[in-house]
C-alpha cells in the first residue's frame, strides 16, 4: 500500500486545472493498458491505468477524502474487495500526485 495516501486517509485530495485551456483542453484515448491523457498546452503525454482515471474524474468536480474516493470505487464495482480498492486508490492517489495532476487540499 502506498505511504502518502494511506497514512492520510482523511487528506483532501483535487485535480490541478491543464496549464491552459483548462480541463476541456486534454485528450484522451483508450487504449489496452488504460488511458492515454495528452495536455498540448504542456506538451505532455501520460499513460494512466483505468483507476487512475477513474480517480482523476473523480476529483475534477470537487476535492475528496481517500475514503470518499474509496466509497466511489466500491460504488462503481461494488463486488470488488474494500481492501484492495483501497490499495488502488491509494496507488492512484500516490501516482497522480507524482505526475502532478492532483494536489492535496490545504
Amino acid at each position: 500500500m502506498s505511504t502518502s495516501a494511506a497514512t492520510a486517509p482523511t487528506t483532501r485530495y483535487r485535480a490541478r486545472q491543464a496549464l491552459t485551456g483548462g480541463p476541456d483542453r486534454i485528450l484522451w484515448k483508450e487504449v489496452d493498458e488504460g488511458w492515454v491523457r495528452f495536455d498540448p498546452a504542456a506538451g505532455q503525454t501520460l499513460l494512466l491505468t483505468p483507476i487512475s482515471r477513474f480517480v482523476l474524474d473523480a476529483l475534477s468536480g470537487a476535492g475528496r477524502s481517500v475514503d470518499a474516493l474509496v466509497d466511489a470505487a466500491l460504488h462503481e464495482e461494488p463486488d470488488a474487495d474494500p481492501g484492495q480498492a483501497r490499495e488502488l486508490v491509494c496507488a492512484a492517489l500516490d501516482a497522480l500526485t507524482a505526475a502532478r495532476l492532483i494536489q492535496p487540499v490545504p
